[in-house]
């Protein structure tokens, strides 16, 4: 299902799903993304949802493909790029991320984001090779997923809930070397690794200042916080 098929009449757009610090994890994963492109770049958004990164980028001048199997979102999508007028610039298409090998040629994209996705997949090997499909050689993957290292900071220091952050000390979960790993074995190698929500997964919205995400953007790609950062981000070439 392509843009033009998606649903017009008019309606509102559901609540926001954009936070302070929502907002935020979104400029910094895009200021990341941005160290490794230059010009108008063809995006494929897996799993966009409402559309806030593709528009982002779409303003920014980027041809952004969405993605979902979500007709709702979808639906929301359109109504914000419409909105932003971007619409020409954003193109929606209603399937499963698993799909993109039959729906999209091999050399369609320059970029596919993966955004807090992966850490869902049954098969995280098979959802990255079908992500890569369409990418062009030399295109990039952008990986987003919560960092489990993260977890029990978070728990403990944000929810004030020691029980859940022992919990979380051995939780198995999908962590930066996993899908490192799972990238090599689909021929991605992985160019860069950073931490994003450093600090301020850790502060409340009124405190997410200029200053906050100037910091955020200096601890992205520094060690130790990159390891204990909120969210890892992996850029891996095709």
């Amino acid at each position: 299902m392509t843009l033009d098929m998606v649903e017009t009449r008019p309606r509102a757009l559901p609540p926001r799903p954009d936070t302070p610090a929502g907002r935020l994890r979104h400029r910094v994963t895009e200021a990341n993304l941005l160290r490794h492109v230059s010009g108008p770049q063809r995006v494929l958004d897996v799993a966009g949802g409402g559309g806030s990164e593709a528009v982002r980028l779409a303003l920014a001048g980027h041809e952004v493909t969405v993605l979902d199997p979500a007709g709702a979102m979808l639906c929301s999508a359109k109504a914000r790029a419409e909105e932003q007028g971007v619409s020409d610039r954003v193109h929606i298409v209603q399937a499963a991320a698993e799909d993109a090998p039959e729906l999209f040629g091999e050399h369609d994209f320059d970029v596919a984001l993966c955004h807090n996705l992966v850490h869902f997949a049954d098969d995280r090997m098979a959802l990255l090779r079908a992500l890569a499909a369409p990418v062009r050689e030399g295109g990039l993957l952008s990986v987003l997923a919560p960092n489990p290292a993260a977890a029990p900071l978070y728990a403990a220091l944000k929810r004030h809930d020691i029980a859940r952050a022992l919990a979380e000390v051995d939780a198995d979960a999908c962590t930066a070397d996993d899908v490192r790993a799972d990238l090599a074995a689909v021929g991605a190698d992985v160019i860069a690794h950073y931490g994003v929500s450093c600090v301020a997964g850790y502060l409340p919205a009124e405190e997410l200042t200029a200053e906050v995400e100037e910091l955020e953007l200096a601890l992205s790609t520094r060690q130790p916080y990159v390891l204990t950062a909120r969210y890892f981000h992996l850029v891996a070439r095709v």
